[in-house]
């Protein structure tokens, strides 16, 4: 192949050349017949048939096609002859082939139609962030009609609705209603669910943008002529009604969302595709309320998988999303009507989503069901739901969301300010899955939440994550079982009586089992209550604790058991009182919310574990002074403590090897608890990310050069 590529290498290099360009192959037609041996200046000779096997390999060199505004979708595709759409790019694009945009705004939904293959994927490729968006919407520039001074109306055509007609509703989210109201209020979904709430009361999956801000709907035309930077969608009329405040609506820049997502494939199971490098913005997508059962409310990101397998999802900018920015998986339910599936394809299988910005969308980041061998890693992940779902019936969104996630990694992701969420989320099955290195703070929920497994010990790992600040608990588990809680600092959860735990565990569904965690080398700091963990018997089970920090004194009881062991709990909470009580053989508990939690001493917790057979805590720690504050204008987080943390010990575990900087953690027991080898006495100040640049709010990236 050497020699050959030596005889004709000026050829071939042009022609390969062309080829990579997208261009028209034409010097292969003037080669492809020759009518007699040819000798190279090294080596044998080459027979035609011989050359004719290499020009048809030079025929399938990979292409790569180009997309600019300025282009024209009969074009070719070339440098010199773009396409205009992405769409039409991704029809022409085959395994191994690149899909180039240029800067500009591209209104549309990309649906891949293809797989690449396995070592030739087909790239879709911006040529610089921040540079290239694809949005769901479509500029509006109607004759606006005064409904009063500062409110105007208008009604658009439906035919603007047309580009993404797909699915078993609608195909203009004005049309569709949310699954679940937001903002906690209570509207028609909830009437229809269990009687309570207003039947007037309906959001919709529409978006109104005004000057590249999302603007909030209001499910009431009178709420829209009191509160500026509002809308409402008029069902009977279609019109939409928008409060400009004291600004021209004629000079404004209004987009519409025309489109429901923005970039997925129709068919399940697409693989081997990269996508980087694009903003997408702009769609109305639907709040996945019971997905698993309700085709309609199926977890639908802006960027969708679809069942994808050996997806590769670098380098974006998804925000304004009207509610999850990517979705992933293969159990995430299907809403559009024709359902094919590519035969044999690995659904869910593979996947790589990182480096990515997932900002200000209107529920999630990154959700998904039923995925293996997934990895997350090193996503800014930071202001989303956006439109405060909270409540019954709105538990389908975190900053990260995953259901049945096996063989899993999770890897420093900057998980921060998700108002009224969770950070990190794993929900039904867990497998094999570690979640590591993460920085989780200021959440307005949970920072790690576990939910709806049945394993023994050591089936996921959560280790060297950074969980502080979250306005809830920094560690929960309920109604799951099989957690391995290592080297975490834990801190800064509120002092309200509800919340404020380091660590809660306990039963609230009678679907699974909660037990069988092991909660080793860990620092709490800030809590009201160190730990919150149910009784061991019933849907419980035994619990491992040892080689921990508390931030308490020998004296506080910030050590509780609780009785949600079972639903309902198998105990009166005065009975179940009396029971801890008398098994703990030294010290005086007391009796928190009638009984029902019982609090205690170290000395205290570590003799009702004794009494149930287990050695918990007995090597871990309570000092008094310890503090831990984030600056994320700086990056660093600044850990005082008032003792020397080299000698508490620690509990070892053969899968983890370095700790949050990539230090070796020492063996022998040696090692310091927490996420990093190298805290001392003192005041320590350590930076914890240095990934993707932070954004404010509506910023886009700052192009390296």
């Amino acid at each position: 192949m050497v020699n050959i590529f030596l005889v004709i290498g000026v050829t071939l290099s042009a022609t390969l050349s062309t080829a990579f360009s997208g261009e028209k192959n034409s010097s292969t037609e003037n080669h492809a017949s020759p009518k007699k041996k040819i000798k190279t200046g090294k080596g044998p000779l080459v027979s035609p048939e011989r050359l004719k096997f290499v020009f048809a390999l030079n025929s399938q060199t990979a292409k790569t096609w180009i997309v600019s505004q300025n282009g024209n979708d009969k074009n070719q595709g070339t440098k010199e002859e773009p396409f205009r759409t992405i769409s039409r790019a991704a029809q022409a694009a085959h395994a191994g082939d690149t899909v180039l945009v240029r800067s500009g705004i591209y209104r549309e939904r990309v649906a891949p139609p293809r797989s690449g293959e396995q070592g030739k994927p087909i790239t879709y490729r911006a040529e610089e962030l921040g540079k290239v968006f694809i949005r769901g919407s479509e500029k509006w520039n109607p004759t606006w009609k005064s409904l009063k001074d500062n409110v105007h109306f208008a009604k658009p055509d439906q035919s603007i609705f047309k580009s993404d007609d797909v699915y078993v509703d609608h195909s203009n989210p004005f049309l569709v209603p949310l699954a679940s109201t937001p903002y906690n209020r209570q509207g028609n979904p909830e009437h229809e669910r269990t009687g309570k709430g207003d039947p007037e009361l309906i959001y919709n999956c529409g978006q109104m943008i005004v000057n590249g801000k999302p603007w909030q709907q209001r499910p009431f035309l009178k709420e829209v002529t009191e509160e500026t930077e509002t809308w409402n969608f008029e069902r009977k009329t279609g019109n939409i009604y928008i409060n400009f405040g004291n600004l021209d609506p004629a000079k404004q820049i209004v987009e519409v969302t025309t489109r429901r997502r923005i970039f997925a494939p129709h068919s399940i199971g697409i693989g081997h595709i990269v996508v980087e490098g694009f903003v997408m913005e702009h769609c109305g997508n639907q709040y996945p309320t019971n997905f698993w059962n309700t085709p309609k409310w199926a977890q639908a990101g802006a960027l969708g998988l679809r069942g994808g397998h050996h997806w590769i999802v670098r380098n974006n900018l998804i925000r304004y999303a009207g509610t999850d920015g990517i979705d992933m998986g293969a159990g995430g339910g299907q809403n559009e009507r024709k359902v094919t599936r590519v035969p044999n394809a690995p659904l869910g299988y593979n996947n790589l989503i990182e480096k990515n910005y997932i900002l200000e969308n209107g529920a999630g980041g990154i959700i998904g069901a039923q995925s293996n061998n997934l990895i997350i890693r090193n996503n800014v992940i930071m202001f989303n739901n956006t439109l405060g779902f909270t409540g019954k019936k709105r538990y389908e969104h975190a900053g990260i969301k995953s259901h049945a996630i096996r063989d899993g990694m999770i890897e420093h992701n900057y998980v921060a300010d998700n108002q009224l969420s969770e950070g990190i989320w794993l929900d039904n099955q867990f497998p094999n899955t570690r979640v590591t290195r993460n920085i989780s703070v200021n959440n307005g929920s949970r920072g790690i939440f576990l939910e709806m497994s049945d394993y023994k010990f050591n089936a996921a790992l959560i280790d060297h994550n950074i969980s502080v600040g979250n306005h809830k608990i920094q560690f929960y588990v309920h109604d799951a079982s099989g957690s391995t809680a290592m080297h975490n600092l834990f801190a800064n959860s509120p002092s309200e009586a509800r919340y404020g735990q380091g660590t809660y565990i306990y039963q609230v569904n009678a679907r699974t089992k909660t037990g069988y965690h092991s909660i080793y080398n860990n620092i709490f700091i800030n809590h009201r209550v160190m730990m919150d963990i149910n009784y061991p018997s019933h849907r419980s089970g035994p619990q491992r604790l040892d080689h921990n920090i508390y931030d308490s004194t020998t004296k506080e009881r910030t050590f509780i058991i609780n009785s949600a062991s079972d639903k309902p709990s198998p105990w009166e909470p005065k009975q179940f009182y009396e029971m801890v009580k008398k098994e703990v053989s030294e010290g005086n508990p007391i009796s928190l919310h009638g009984g029902s939690k019982v609090a205690m001493t170290l000395n205290e917790w570590q003799s009702f574990w004794d009494h149930h057979g287990l050695k918990n805590d007995h090597n871990s720690v309570t000092k008094k002074g310890m503090e831990v504050s984030y600056d994320q204008t700086k990056l660093e987080i600044k850990v005082t403590l008032t003792f020397d943390p080299t000698n508490i010990g620690s509990t070892e575990y053969e899968k983890i090897r370095t700790d949050f900087e990539g230090t070796p953690i020492p063996k022998d027991g040696n090692a310091i608890p927490g996420p990093f080898q190298s805290l001392r006495a003192g005041k320590n100040i350590f930076k914890v990310w240095d990934g993707l640049p932070l954004l404010k709010k509506g910023e886009l990236p700052i192009i390296q050069k």
